[in-house]
């Protein structure tokens, strides 16, 4: 992934590319899995119909609030959010991994219609389809579509969650985790 194609679609969202970051402890796969867990677990939930006139200005606004009010952001407003890129040993594009992209949120931002449409936090303008993660792993957050609405998920304490911890152990030294996914997801169990 070009960095400089990639600094340039997170600015057009109101993100401020700062680097990539591998050995976080925090494997992008488990953050991608909020959406699993239930209330019961931690998870927190807000949605927004599709159908909704004020569609992307209600769901940045509740992703910004889940954000804010659970620890998204450290100083700076900075967090990670996850980018697919080409797995190492893929023979083509379609085998991916998620990697950490460290990101400052700027003042004017726009996660839900331009970030999506941008292909950085979704597939399309009001689609949103991105991973997140405080940078110490405290709370994770994913943008989704459901099947009447789009929201985001917050999921606080994610090394709590023994379904979470279950799928971590379970993946460990499968062939399809790089060297990076296996000590980041070893690293993440030993919390």
């Amino acid at each position: 992934m070009n960095a400089e194609i990639l600094a340039q679609a997170m600015k057009s969202c109101g993100l401020r590319f700062l680097e990539f970051k591998r050995g976080t402890g925090i494997p992008p796969y488990l953050a991608g899995m909020v959406t699993s867990c239930r209330p019961d677990q931690g998870r927190l939930d807000r949605t927004v119909a599709l159908n909704d006139p004020a569609l992307v200005s209600k769901a940045n606004a509740d992703w910004f609030d889940l954000a804010t009010d659970h620890g998204l952001f450290s100083v700076g407003r900075q967090f990670l959010l996850s980018i697919s890129v080409p797995h190492p040993d893929a023979a083509d594009d379609t085998d991916v991994e998620g990697v950490w992209v460290l990101v400052e949120l700027l003042d004017s931002w726009d996660v839900m219609g331009a970030g999506c449409a941008a292909g950085v936090t979704g597939s399309e303008y009001g689609r949103p389809a991105f991973v997140m993660t405080a940078l110490d792993g405290s709370v994770f957050a994913q943008g989704t579509v459901w099947q009447g609405s789009i929201g985001t998920a917050v999921l606080p304490h994610p090394h709590r969650v023994q379904s979470l911890r279950d799928v971590a152990s379970l993946n460990v030294g499968k062939p399809y985790r790089t060297a990076a996914e296996n000590e980041d997801t070893l690293a993440w169990l030993a919390r």
